[in-house]
């Protein structure tokens, strides 16, 4: 579980990761791409992941902030740490309930 501690680290860093993949703009081209071409909430899920990993160059240093945030490392410890477990670090964010909505009711 994530506390609120490090909840409120990471928002500056996450909404900066909002912006600089321009979240809202793929935002509004998807709902008129999906009003033609409905697809399930798991195809528009998996496309807005796609989307995340294609701008991933552009927020690298927000993840890996973001990371060590979770961790309680230091940046160079993240950067220079597997993958594998970078990724585990991100996905206790996706997969914690209570952070899930709160970021959910965020952003309607």
């Amino acid at each position: 579980m994530l506390s609120t501690d490090k909840l409120f680290d990471i928002l500056p860093y996450a909404v900066d990761i909002y912006e600089k993949i321009e979240i809202d703009k793929y935002i509004e081209e998807s709902k008129k791409k999906y009003k033609k071409n409905p697809v399930s909430q798991m195809q528009a899920g998996i496309d807005l992941f796609k989307y995340v990993l294609k701008g991933s160059g552009k927020i690298k240093k927000e993840i890996i902030t973001v990371v060590s945030i979770i961790q309680g490392k230091s940046y160079e410890e993240i950067a220079a740490q597997n993958f594998l477990h970078t990724a585990m670090s991100l996905k206790e964010i996706f997969t914690d309930k209570e952070t899930v909505d709160f970021f959910k009711s965020a952003m309607q």
